[in-house]
């Protein structure tokens, strides 16, 4: 089971990887944010790691004699390469990287493949119990609900995430586990159809994300093995309930980011936008050209779909270190503005918005 574990997470990474394969170099229009100076590197150096990343992620599939020391390096790699930017701080990155190195603690011989998959199964529980609990807003509720492929219930349309909720509770107990796996699936193929034909034509870098976890979905819970969250306390085990129970809580008081909280679809997250003048335009390409609205207005999401393939990194500190690149680029204080809002109260659809402008910078 370990192998067929490590084998879907790596063939999802990489095929992710490749899918926004402009967030892995460093050479681009769209700026790096490096969560440290010193690790914004360039030229041979930063493509001879991405090589060695996919290298050691093919041997980790292919060779299982070496698979524990490539699995290693492949870790190592992924994590120099976030540091690098943490724009690569996505959803589906970060919960397969925690859960690749559950497996190489059990590769190493520091858990058994019967607490692998407890901690596995602790991790699911945990991203579909808060990927609910977080859409539980207005925010959710009124802009994007209305896009997606299900009924309009108006009040009771707060009921939708707390189901999703619902169904990550199910899968701990034997007599709903078959049900919510079935609905779960459900989810994501809808999610799926989205991606292809509906909402989230933009999105498609979480098509292997979700068919990953709908393979793991399976293999984890299509079972009658009882699951006992808090009895029989380990290490290992307080460490997969602290980061999927516990710190995704924390994300409503603002001491743990978003993205790690399973958000990214909550409709919650900070909002940034971009006004620029037609001289600061050049900094962009043709494909985002076409993103401007009739006032030069683009938002951060936007503008990171159309160079990078995937959603910006939505916290508050990040996009004021892209703005501070992007003045790095202007001719005067009102070449680029950033507007960032955020939603203060959960269950009004009232955004509070400020401005920031490159003299503050």
């Amino acid at each position: 089971m370990n192998q067929k574990l490590q084998i879907i997470l790596i063939v999802s990474l990489l095929a992710g990887i490749l899918v926004c394969f402009p967030l892995w170099i460093n050479e681009r229009s769209f700026p790096v944010l490096p969560a440290f100076d010193f690790f914004e590197t360039g030229g041979f150096f930063h493509f001879s790691l991405l090589a060695l990343l996919f290298v050691t992620g093919l041997l980790s599939v292919f060779d299982f004699k070496l698979s524990t020391h490539s699995l290693f390096l492949f870790l190592l790699l992924i994590l120099v390469l976030r540091l690098q930017d943490q724009n690569r701080w996505q959803p589906w990155v970060y919960i397969f990287y925690v859960l690749l190195a559950f497996v190489f603690t059990y590769r190493c011989k520091m858990i058994t493949e019967k607490t692998l998959l407890k901690l596995f199964r602790v991790a699911f529980i945990g991203i579909y119990f808060w990927s609910g609990i977080h859409k539980v807003n207005a925010g959710f509720i009124t802009n994007t609900l209305p896009e997606l492929v299900v009924p309009d219930l108006g009040p009771l349309s707060y009921s939708i995430p707390l189901i999703e909720a619902f169904f990550g509770v199910g899968l701990i107990f034997i007599s709903t586990r078959k049900i919510s796996v079935l609905l779960l699936l459900g989810m994501h193929f809808l999610i799926l159809y989205e991606v292809l034909f509906g909402f989230f034509t933009f999105n498609t870098v979480i098509i292997s994300w979700n068919l990953a976890m709908m393979i793991l979905l399976v293999f984890l819970f299509w079972n009658k093995e009882p699951i006992q969250l808090f009895s029989n306390p380990s290490v290992s085990k307080s460490f997969a309930i602290l980061i999927f129970l516990i710190l995704p809580a924390t994300n409503f008081f603002n001491l743990w980011p978003g993205y790690p909280s399973f958000n990214l679809f909550s409709g919650k997250t900070a909002k940034a936008y971009l006004y620029v003048d037609e001289d600061f335009k050049t900094n962009f390409n043709s494909k985002t050209l076409s993103k401007f609205d009739d006032e030069n207005k683009i938002t951060v999401h936007t503008y990171s779909y159309s160079e990078l393939n995937v959603p910006f990194y939505s916290e508050k500190e990040v996009y004021l270190q892209l703005f501070n690149k992007l003045c790095e680029r202007s001719t005067h204080e009102f070449s680029v503005v950033m507007e960032i809002k955020t939603l203060p109260h959960l269950f009004k659809n009232e955004w509070t918005s400020e401005s920031y402008f490159c003299d503050q910078f």
